[in-house]
């Protein structure tokens, strides 16, 4: 909220839950007429997924829903009239869902006076299980801190586990290479909760 003006957010929006964003959905869904079409158009909960998705995997819609929601493709044109509706409709009511609190995070990264006010505000910055960030997630961490300075990512890319949330193990495995001065690599290789069999049979 203390940058809300400075991207044309009003500082008194408030913030919807994933059954208030659903529920939305569903009143532009109803709204447009979708909720009668002759085939069976995308539930409330499926069309948020889709939207959500294409907002954290910063993807287009036809890539989505081709590789993720293929059964839903034959709704593209309706999709995108929807989602457009979703987003003049919560602007309307002043409310953001979670996508968007990422989303404008990512648009005060990259104002440079804003990002350089926010990186300055932490000397370090630690993200834990990074092998699950999206892709959003990670533009608005290399926004922050652009040079690498104080930060340090904690992760395994044998445990990503969330691609279903648009998680991009890349993140990880790229994250070394992205500052001009590498970052240092520390492996632990001590593992404090398994036995010797568990081990060998997940590493099997």
């Amino acid at each position: 909220r203390d940058y809300a003006l400075e991207i044309g957010l009003d500082p008194a929006f408030t913030i919807h839950d994933r059954e208030d964003s659903a529920d939305l959905m569903n009143l532009a869904r109803h709204e447009l007429g979708f909720s009668k079409t002759e085939g069976r158009f995308p539930t409330k909960g499926t069309c948020l997924a889709i939207y959500s998705r294409a907002v954290n995997a910063q993807a287009p819609l036809g890539e989505i829903l081709g590789s993720v929601f293929p059964w839903c493709a034959g709704w593209a044109e309706q999709l995108k009239t929807l989602f457009a509706r979703y987003v003049e409709t919560k602007q309307a009511q002043n409310v953001l869902d979670y996508d968007d609190l990422l989303l404008y995070w990512a648009q005060m990264a990259g104002e440079p006076e804003i990002s350089a006010h926010l990186g300055g505000r932490f000397d370090h910055v630690l993200v834990d299980e990074y092998q699950d960030t999206n892709r959003l997630q990670a533009s608005i961490l290399t926004a922050l801190k652009p040079d690498g300075s104080g930060l340090t990512v904690v992760g395994d890319d044998a445990q990503s586990i969330y691609s279903f949330r648009a998680a991009e193990v890349r993140n990880i495995l790229d994250f070394p290479k992205q500052f001009a001065q590498p970052a240092e690599i520390v492996m632990l290789e001590r593992n404090y909760r398994s036995t010797e069999t568990i081990l060998a049979a997940a590493n099997a």
